[in-house]
């Protein structure tokens, strides 16, 4: 049975009308394989790849050092619009930029995030451009790269960790490492290094022939093709209705439950499985709409070991999602899915890849001068999250048992 819970989400999101009935006949296929990435190559063949097609500017081996130099008068005005969080992003030029060592020409920076819940105290978040001045410039492979550290995770290890996971399901995560930047010459913070959702993103995930799709944030504001005269009518045809008959044609349902599944088994707190929040639409050229996950700095101990991944917890902000998940078929799938996932979570390897990185990160996150945490509250959230990781695989362990998984 599915369990449908009712009230506001972690992060606002507009309310959406469900639709339509559902019909009897739509159901999966193949419930018992296993999701497919695919890592592709950039333009530049010598740029060197990991296992998942990532650049080695997020290599896992090391902290990246973004070195920045910025006029002083630059930097007070990002320092004022962090504090006035009216959500102004513009870009400020950066007068000399080295990261690890080597010299990047004619960069920028912004400030990222959501200013109306995560622009607090003094760290900020930025994104960092290499191609604003030039269109055609890249760095190692990025246009852009994301920083992230928000108040509400001490660790700054959850985006990575969850994008590694999901990585290892097969689907769509960000290259994620971590970062630490100096200002000016003074050490700023240790930070998420990420990989922005943007055309090099497709081309690593789909392949190049497959890149030129529409991306739409939030499955409403299109994040490609800027300045392009773009037809809408099948974003538009996706939200016009829910019934899964209509829907699942515009797009691969099998990869939607595979996405939403992953999120549940984290479990994300924050995304689209709960709750309608943080996630892009891809209108593949021959696929259709996939799911792509964004954003995981809010997964994992965020909302409890003990998360049911059969919720669905705001059908109104997922209408999609609780419309197929209605029918039987796909639901039974859905079941299979989370229960093929968690045998991918909370294992030897993924505790062992967390108790790396924490030792990677420490030294950083312990001088980081605009940290959210004392050090107490620091070690407290890196042991939570320790323990979380297996407690979470007991129970997603027993949940499939029940269901007999």
């Amino acid at each position: 049975m599915i369990a449908l819970v009712l009230g506001v989400g972690a992060c606002a999101v507009a309310t959406i009308p469900i639709g339509t009935d559902v019909p009897e006949d739509a159901g999966p296929a193949d419930p018992n394989r296993l999701p497919g990435g695919t890592a592709t190559e950039d333009d530049d063949p010598d740029e060197p790849k990991d296992e998942w097609g990532c650049s080695s500017l997020f290599d896992q081996d090391h902290v990246v050092e973004y070195e920045v130099e910025i006029d002083v008068d630059e930097w007070h005005i990002l320092e004022t619009q962090w504090r006035t969080a009216d959500g102004t992003k513009d870009y400020h030029p950066i007068s000399r930029l080295l990261v690890d060592g080597v010299e990047v020409p004619d960069t920028m920076i912004r400030l990222k995030g959501n200013n109306s819940c995560c622009w607090a105290g003094e760290k900020m978040q930025f994104v960092i451009a290499f191609n604003e001045v030039d269109e055609a410039a890249r760095y190692k492979g990025q246009r852009k790269v994301a920083l992230d550290a928000p108040y509400y995770e001490p660790t700054v290890l959850k985006n990575r960790l969850a994008n590694w996971f999901l990585f290892r399901a097969g689907l769509q995560g960000a290259c994620t490492n971590n970062a630490a930047l100096t200002v000016n010459g003074e050490y700023y913070g240790l930070y998420a290094n990420m990989e922005e959702m943007d055309h090099e993103f497709l081309e690593r995930t789909f392949g190049d022939d497959a890149a030129d799709g529409d991306l739409w944030k939030y499955g409403t504001v299109l994040d490609n093709h800027e300045g392009e005269d773009v037809d809408t009518t099948r974003i538009e045809a996706f939200w016009a209705s829910y019934d899964p008959a209509s829907t699942t044609a515009l797009g691969d349902p099998e990869q939607w439950i595979d996405e939403w599944a992953a999120e549940a088994v984290l479990p994300d707190g924050d995304g689209y499985w709960c709750c309608g929040h943080n996630y892009y639409l891809y209108d593949h050229p021959e696929r259709g709409f996939l799911w792509i996950p964004w954003d995981k700095d809010g997964t994992f101990d965020w909302i409890g070991a003990d998360t049911d991944p059969g919720l669905i917890w705001y059908p109104t902000y997922t209408p999609h999602m609780a419309f197929l998940r209605s029918d039987r078929e796909w639901e039974d799938r859905y079941v299979d899915r989370v229960a093929a996932l968690s045998e991918l979570y909370g294992d030897d390897e993924m505790q062992a890849q967390y108790a790396a990185w924490v030792e990677q990160t420490e030294p950083w996150g312990a001088h980081d001068p605009h940290r959210y945490y004392d050090d107490a509250t620091y070690l407290y959230w890196v042991e939570d999250l320790r323990t979380f990781l297996p407690t979470r695989r007991a129970y997603l362990d027993a949940w499939a048992a029940a269901r007999g998984r």
